[in-house]
């Protein structure tokens, strides 16, 4: 980790945000372990080296785009060192890697499906549990709501802050982000009263037990992120209902049931979408995600119409 203040310097050199800065460095320090593990000097890895690092993580199940930005991560690793003529050559440069399609089909959940998730989420521990365990069992039944009723992603969760639910109004204010719009949503009359006992109780018990008292934050965790706290949620709903596959296959579901009932402004507008093509992406989910659901589920239709 000798070069990690190196990296640090030229990624703030090239303008990048506190939280790319972050994930970079996570992955500057998984190739290291990779190459320690290889008896390897990481700085002076060459074109071969890296595609063994590729392989190595196709074999950890990483897809196509993710590689991508692992790669493009070492490019600014190795342009660091060579801005510091520790290296004369970036070997990163000289391995492409096809992009897969940047929007994914989605098998899309009913509306039923959705809300049974919510409705259905345990928040009763077993007596032999953390004293926080039911208080962010009611945090995670929160998050569940804000995701299969107003579509929030990861990223949405982990910014909201307590001012943003106005529960007198009935609503949720969703902040602009660099790749996302402001808006504000309404919610649910059951996601009203829990949110209103919620702020009003549970997340001080949190703020208390996670000594964060002076959080704004909407959502109290013990991590550091909200994003490690989402993960075990994830695993959870899974374990609840064997089709759900990702955060954003329910934010796909929603968006594609917004579609049948409001216009594609509006559409846009609730899912913060700043361009409107990335909104009629998700129209493809409700002709081409039930065509895929019907060769996965009933293969003998298309042999009979064949």
């Amino acid at each position: 980790m000798e070069h990690e203040p190196l990296l640090i310097s030229y990624l703030k050199q090239k303008g990048k945000s506190k939280t790319t800065i972050v994930t970079y460095l996570k992955i500057y320090r998984l190739y290291e372990r990779w190459a320690t593990c290889q008896r390897l000097d990481p700085e002076y890895a060459n074109h071969t080296d890296l595609l063994d690092y590729i392989a190595h993580l196709r074999q950890q199940g990483l897809v196509q785009n993710t590689i991508q930005n692992y790669l493009g991560a070492l490019v600014h690793y190795f342009e660091a060192l060579v801005d510091k003529e520790t290296i004369v050559h970036n070997p990163a440069n000289y391995i492409q890697l096809k992009s897969q399609p940047k929007h994914t089909l989605h098998t899309i959940l009913s509306k039923g499906q959705l809300e049974e998730l919510y409705t259905n989420f345990e928040v009763k521990g077993k007596r032999k549990t953390k004293a926080s365990a039911h208080a962010s069992a009611l945090r995670n039944r929160i998050a569940v709501g804000l995701m299969v009723f107003q579509g929030l992603d990861v990223k949405d969760l982990g910014r909201l802050l307590k001012e943003d639910v106005n529960v007198l109004n009935g609503t949720v204010h969703i902040r602009a982000s660099r790749t996302s719009a402001a808006r504000t949503l309404a919610l649910q009359a059951i996601q009203i009263i829990e949110l209103d006992r919620y702020i009003g109780r549970t997340r001080k018990e949190l703020q208390q037990h996670f000594n964060k008292e002076d959080s704004e934050l909407l959502l109290i965790t013990g991590y550091s992120h909200y994003y490690d706290a989402h993960r075990r949620l994830m695993q959870r709903l899974q374990k609840q209902e064997k089709t759900v596959k990702s955060t954003a296959q329910l934010r796909a579901s929603v968006i594609t049931h917004w579609l049948k009932q409001y216009n594609l402004r509006e559409v846009q507008y609730m899912a913060g979408h700043k361009q409107i093509h990335s909104t009629e992406a998700y129209q493809r989910n409700d002709t081409e995600g039930l065509q895929m659901d019907i060769d996965r589920l009933h293969p003998s239709v298309n042999k009979a119409q064949a």
